[in-house]
């Protein structure tokens, strides 16, 4: 049944394009991608190759960790700890961006600083609540 399930749901992503993306979120990516801030994306999704692709987002990104590199879903904080090792960056000087509790609790359980959006903005203990993903160029420290 799992599987069957994926795969209707692999059929429907291959109607997304990067009008699928949050309002913002491009111009969100190219800034920070042309000030040379290194990112990732972390997601416990096996199917994350095909939607980062689908977006056609993925020259924005240093690395890629998703479920097929994991043996642990959030709120384990494997897929943002490998994230980290991929950008040979410590957690503590990263910043994860959350849309979920089980993200968020994955985010600190690592030891990083997390900015929460949509129904993860209002978690406890979520360093940065976010309405819309613009407000992240205006984090501390981000030199956009």
């Amino acid at each position: 049944m799992q599987k069957r399930k994926n795969n209707i749901y692999r059929e429907l992503l291959q109607n997304i394009t990067s009008k699928d993306l949050a309002d913002g979120a491009w111009t969100v990516l190219e800034k920070l991608h042309a000030v040379h801030i290194p990112m990732a994306i972390g997601s416990s999704s096996k199917n994350t190759p095909l939607i980062v692709e689908k977006l056609g987002i993925g020259k924005f990104f240093d690395a890629i960790v998703d479920g097929n590199q994991i043996s642990h879903s959030k709120p384990d904080p494997e897929v943002f700890l490998l994230a980290a090792e991929k950008l040979h960056q410590k957690p503590s000087d990263c910043l994860v961006v959350e849309d979920a509790e089980a993200g968020v609790k994955a985010a600190l359980n690592g030891g990083f600083p997390v900015a929460g959006i949509g129904p993860a903005k209002d978690c406890p203990n979520v360093n940065y609540p976010l309405l819309s993903l613009s407000e992240l160029l205006a984090v501390e420290g981000h030199p956009a």
